[in-house]
């Protein structure tokens, strides 16, 4: 099986609501849970990334 992303709201004990990604990779799993800020951050970040990556070809590295 290959990698499965999971995103999930969830509420924190203090109300904060969070977003909760959950990565799995065959037996590995990665979770985060990111504070709105964080998330909108990120959000930009990828999207800057991505707009980038997608204009220049790839060199087959990773990172």
């Amino acid at each position: 099986m290959g990698e499965v992303i999971e995103l999930r709201q969830v509420l924190h004990e203090s109300g904060v609501p969070l977003l909760r990604v959950l990565i799995r990779d065959g037996e590995r799993y990665t979770h985060l849970d990111l504070d709105p800020a964080t998330a909108d951050r990120w959000g930009d970040l990828m999207q800057v990334w991505a707009r980038a990556a997608a204009e220049r070809p790839g060199d087959g590295q990773e990172g």
